[in-house]
């Protein structure tokens, strides 16, 4: 049973580590084509009709602005840049008509949303790499521990970049309504954004605890070997730890040294004297040696 939920684990978390890459995947093509359902995929949608260079509607993508005419129809394939912010400013190369709040707080939105590009991108390298070495954890314990250090790197950096676009993307659409301009976050690609974040926490939680229990397993295995291995009373061994440790031969059962000087290759000698001569030569405190002498001269 314990084996049957092991495995079941392994594969939950290699589920999410795909899924995770999937959508970090899915955000990072957004503009970069006009075709269903990429074309589904902004950060936020809003009204710059009467800016020049602009189309009634534009869509803010990971890669640039998709200009979107009454008829419906995106284009997504000029001006495409890294790095491109949300900041009509520099989109259109103009400051005519544009909403007050992006000039204002021009690099605000343009610094916040030029770092959660580079941060998607750190935190797909993280998480894609982790995916993969994962996979080969089945063949190979030793990878645990590197997948744990990069998939936790991946989740700081994925949260960073969701955290930042989120944050660009509301103050870009409060500044089309600031300015009487309908405006409206895209559900889709701030789902896939949100849920990436999910999968990385409830992943760290997994692999933590995974990397947790397969420690204290080992550690456990290790002291019950050792127990075993001391539990088998070894009569030659016994007598070996008892010529060599002093404290063990002062302090040994009388019975053990007995079964020893038996079981010994000296079994006709006196266990006690055996177990005398074969203490380390020095002052014993435990032993007073008599002699025949006066009561004066007895020594210790």
């Amino acid at each position: 049973m314990v084996k049957v939920w092991n495995i079941a684990l392994r594969l939950l978390v290699l589920l999410f580590l795909a899924g995770n890459t999937l959508l970090l995947i899915l955000m990072i093509i957004s503009g970069a084509t006009d075709h269903y359902p990429v074309n589904r995929f902004y950060w936020v949608q809003g009204n710059t009709t009467g800016i020049p260079n602009a189309g009634d509607e534009t869509r803010w993508t990971f890669w640039g602005a998709c200009l979107q005419d009454k008829d419906g129809s995106d284009t997504c394939t000029s001006d495409l840049a890294p790095a491109y912010p949300i900041s009509p400013v520099d989109n259109f190369n103009t400051h005519i008509n544009v909403p007050h709040q992006f000039i204002s707080k021009r690099d605000a939105f343009y610094y916040l949303t030029r770092f959660s590009f580079c941060f998607f991108w750190i935190a797909l390298a993280f998480v894609g790499v982790s995916f993969i070495l994962y996979i080969l954890t089945w063949c190979s314990k030793m990878l645990s521990d590197m997948v744990l250090i990069l998939m936790s790197f991946g989740f700081v950096f994925n949260t960073a970049a969701v955290v930042l676009q989120t944050a660009a993307s509301a103050m870009a659409k409060n500044a089309f309504h600031d300015d009487h301009r309908s405006a409206q976050l895209g559900a889709s690609m701030m789902g896939m954004a949100w849920a990436s974040v999910f999968l990385c926490i409830v992943e760290f939680i997994l692999l933590v605890s995974w990397s947790i229990r397969a420690k204290l397993a080992s550690t456990y295995s290790i002291d019950n070997s050792r127990y075993r291995t001391s539990s088998k009373w070894n009569p030659f061994h016994r007598e070996k730890e008892q010529a060599t440790d002093p404290i063990l031969t002062a302090t040994a059962p009388e019975e053990m040294q007995q079964s020893a000087s038996v079981v010994g290759p000296s079994s006709n000698a006196n266990p006690v004297t055996a177990a005398t001569e074969n203490q380390p030569k020095g002052i014993n405190f435990f032993t007073i040696r008599k002699s025949h002498e006066r009561p004066d001269d007895v020594s210790v």
